[in-house]
Formats: structure tokens, sequence, C-alpha cells
């Protein structure tokens, strides 16, 4: 997490700090760490998302905070992080109403993004080419070592190995440094003040607001609460092995306490902040999940962010230290967000949503210099590939549900019902829908299961399917007789002794095979009906 601290120091170097406003502001970016991992991890009504999901400073935020620096300095920075947080705490209690303009696809679209992103990143420092500079020897082998070590523990280690592989490669990373000559920490703590504890405070502490940058920092606060959404997805499905669908009472709650940190972090002088990928990632790499431990680091940088020397040692990561971390977790990060992408079913129109709009968050990060000349106004969604994917998926997903039909039918005639229609069906309409592909799967089964009790009805069968994102409904019309739908399992002896045995024990199948299965009749016209929970 702590090298998130990264894009506070790139704003203070910006902003031209030095001596004690640096620490300073080092340090207030520890403490919003510190409160804002806390409140990811409560477990309440309204905040918290009630899983391990550490909180970091982010890229999607720097573009805008840079522009708003430029413009208005500080204050004007602190003032749009506080408005970026009062988006999302005003979002957070709509995103149930707002799940069809933010599906989980597009959620797994900004992780991925944001994964190959943190792996742009990681090559970049590992390299030593921050600022267009040849590739320096010494970065490399510092980063390998780093990285190897990472590897190492944690495939080939078990226990405290695996779990601190990232930390144990960060310390080998630090020695090798100082080997090197990259790091020098007798001259850095020679710049800090030596107060055992000192309550930091930023002077002249104060807030400016710009009409001109809401939308900015709205986009921005838009992909941040997608990436909540996604790596609090993530979190729920590390802890649930019979993991379904996303809880949206925990990601709103994590949303919500987003929205709370990002407040918190522009009153007390810092920048925007996010839900933490890569620690989700690490999560998963190490099989450690328990939230006890974002209280655990909350209040331990609570308590660094009191400590100069801590903020030093913080402020001195050595590059390629930080692009192996960075590297290394974003595999993780990646494969999670493409996991979410794939567990959809995606037709031509979801395929170009998540395609386009991957293409154009990669188009970024390539031609990054040559987009920075587009008008000013725009630069903070063309300069960051994370926002750019971001607005072309919600954009292109809004325009291309045109002509999407949430409830959808077809007729099959008598002696036509073949399970490739059922199947053809269910499929393209699981595509359009961009439903998950196990419960398409689960319906194209228990119709054509159907299918085959009824026969062939004389006047055919009408099959229609409705769907809401959260739930997938399917009605069958025929004309004949009642379909039974026992909840007891028929014994042997009632399947063999009466003719209807093989239909009281289809239909003991049927209603296991579905979330909620009903039969009605009305003058030998039959409707049965079959619910999925999506």
């Amino acid at each position: 997490m702590a090298i998130t601290l990264i894009f506070p120091l790139i704003l203070a170097r910006e902003a031209h700090l030095s001596g004690t406003d640096f620490l300073d502001l080092v340090s207030l970016s520890m403490l919003g760490l510190g409160v804002a991992t806390i409140c990811f991890c409560l477990r309440s009504r309204f905040i918290g998302s009630g899983y391990l999901c550490p909180a970091a400073y982010t890229a999607i935020y720097l573009g805008p905070s840079l522009f708003a620096l430029r413009e208005g300095g500080l204050p004007l920075v602190f003032g749009m992080t506080i408005v970026a947080g009062l988006l999302q705490i005003a979002v957070a209690p709509l995103l149930q109403r707002l799940r069809a303009l933010l599906p989980s696809e597009i959620a797994g679209l900004v992780v991925a993004i944001l994964g190959f992103a943190l792996a742009s990143i990681g090559v970049r420092y590992s390299l030593g080419i921050s600022n267009g500079e040849a590739i320096k020897p010494t970065y490399v082998i510092v980063a390998a070592l780093s990285l190897i070590t990472m590897v190492v523990f944690n495939i080939w280690s078990k226990g405290y190995g695996k779990m601190f592989c990232v930390l144990i490669g960060i310390v080998v990373g630090y020695v090798a440094s100082m080997v090197f000559g990259i790091l020098n920490l007798s001259a850095e703590f020679s710049k800090a003040t030596w107060h055992l504890i000192r309550i930091p405070w930023p002077h002249h502490l104060t807030f400016h607001f710009n009409f001109f940058l809401f939308i900015p920092f709205l986009v921005a606060s838009l992909a941040a609460t997608l990436r909540v959404m996604g790596d609090v997805s993530n979190a729920q499905r590390l802890n649930d092995s019979e993991w379904l669908r996303p809880n949206f009472n925990s990601i709103a709650g994590g949303v919500f306490a987003n929205g709370v940190a990002g407040v918190f972090c522009g009153l007390v002088g810092s920048v925007g902040i996010n839900s933490y990928s890569s620690c989700i990632g690490l999560s998963g790499a190490t099989a450690v999940t328990s939230r006890s431990i974002g209280f655990a680091i909350g209040i331990g940088f609570t308590v660094l962010a009191l400590i100069p020397s801590a903020s030093v040692v913080f402020a001195a990561m050595p590059p390629p230290v930080m692009g192996a971390a960075l590297f290394f977790t974003a595999a993780f990060v990646l494969t999670n967000g493409l996991q979410m992408i794939t567990a959809r079913m995606l037709d031509a129109r979801k395929t170009i949503v998540i395609g386009f709009s991957f293409a154009m968050a990669m188009m970024a990060d390539i031609y990054h210099e040559s987009l920075t000349s587009v008008p000013l106004v725009l630069q903070p969604i063309f300069g960051n590939s994370l926002v750019l994917g971001t607005v072309c998926a919600v954009i292109l997903n809004l325009i291309l549900r045109i002509g999407v039909r949430q409830r959808v039918s077809i007729k099959l005639a008598p002696g036509h019902l073949s399970r490739e229609a059922v199947e053809q069906f269910l499929a393209e309409q699981g595509g359009r829908w961009a439903a998950r592909r196990d419960i398409i799967d689960r319906a194209t089964f228990s119709v054509v299961q159907l299918l085959e009790i009824l026969g062939d009805p004389p006047s055919g069968v009408e099959i229609e399917a409705g769907f809401d994102e959260f739930n997938l409904d399917l009605r069958v019309r025929y004309i004949g007789d009642n379909l039974v739908l026992p909840e007891r399992r028929p014994t042997p002896r009632e399947v063999i002794a009466t003719e209807d045995g093989e239909r009281l024990l289809a239909g003991y199948l049927l209603r296991r095979s579905a979330d909620r299965i009903a039969s009605r009749s009305t003058d030998r016209h039959v409707e049965v009906a079959l619910h999925y929970v999506h």
C-alpha cells in the first residue's frame, strides 16, 4: 500500500513543496490511507464493504489533480477532492438502480485496465525510464531480484513465507538498492526532522472550488466507483467458494466508505483515494482475506503518520522496488478483471463495448504525449487510460443497449421441438443481456428436459424469456396436460407402478434444476414458469 504514496509524492513535487511541508503531505497521506482502510473494512448498514479491502492512492485522481494544481494550486486540489468524495457518497445509495448502466462486465473491464496500467508503471520504474531516459542496468538488476523473490516465496513456500512474499521482496529490493548505490538512507534521514513524534499539519490549509473542473473530477469519481465495485466483488468471490453474484449492499457500503474517505483526505490536505485492486489480488495470491488485518493496517498507518522517520522511509522507496511490486500484483489484478468479464456471455454488442473501450484505454498510454494536445477540459479524460476506458465503456453501453429487449419469445411449431433451437435462442439472448454463462446453461438444460417430457404438443410450444440483471424468468406455454412438480422425490415403486411415474420423476428433477418453478393450467392451456436468481 505504501507504494501508492508515489501519487501524493508526485503532486508534492509538482507543487514544489520541500522540507517540512513535503514531509507533512506524506504523513497526512499515510493518515488518509489508515482512515480510508478502516472505512472500507467496516461492516455496517451504510458504510464499509465488510471485507478486507484496503485503500490506496490511485492514478485515477492524479490527472485531474495535476490539472487542478496548474489552475489553482493545492487549495483547488483539496477542494475538488472533497467534491469527488461527495459525489461518491451521493451515488452509493443509487447503485441498485444504476446496475444496468454499470454491469459486472464493465466493472471487470475497469479492473483489467487497471492491471495493465499497474504493469506499465511497474515496467517503467523497473527499467528506470520514467523520464524518457535510457534503461538503467542497475535498476533492472534490483527489480529482477525483488520480483524473483516475490515469485519464489509465493509459489514454493507456505505459511508466512507465502503470506509476506511481497514484503520480503521489497526488503530484498531495499538491500539491493543500497548495495548498488540507488538508495542512501543515511542521506535521506539527514534531511528529516529528528522529532520522535510530530503531529503533521499543512500550513495555510485552504479550499477552493471551480465549476470548470467538475466534469474531470466527476469522471474520476465514476471510475473510482467502478473500481470499488470490481474490488468488492472480487473480495466477495474470494471469501465465498459458492459466490454467484455481487452483493450490492456490500458494494454500496464500499462506495460510501470511499466517498467518506475522499472527503477526509481533502479536508486534511491530501489527494483522492480509492480501494486497492493490488491488495485484493494479493489476497487471492496468499489466501489472506480476514478484514481484521485491514483494521490493523489502518491503525498502523495512523500511527506511522505521527513518526517523521517513517515518512522518510516510505518517501525514499527506490523506483525499481516500486516497479517490481507493482508488476507482481498487476498479474493478479488483471486476471481477476478478465475472470469477471468472461463469466458473462458476450454478444457482438458487448464485445464492441469491451473491445473498443479496452483499445481506447491502451491508446491513452501508447499515444499519451499526442493526446495531451486536446482541449484543456478534455485532458483529464484523454490523459488517463483508466478514465478514458471507463468513459468509453459507459457511453458505448448506453448507446448499444438501444434495441435490446428485456423480454423476448420464440414459437416452436409442432414437429419442430428441437434442442438446437432452444440452445440457439437462449444463447443469443444471454449474449445480448450479458448473462452469466452457468445460469443460461441451467436454463437451457431445464427447457430441453421439459420439452422431452411434453413430447410433441399439437399446438406447439411458446417459450418466453425475461431478464433484469438479477433475475432470469422463463415461461413455457403449451396445450395439454398440466405438469406435476412434486417436492418429494418419487420412490422407485411409484415410478414403475404408475403410467405417470416417469413424468413425476422428471417434474421433481425440474424442480431441483430451477431456483423456483410453478405450473398452472386453464382449460388445458398450461404455463410452466421457471425462475433463476442471476
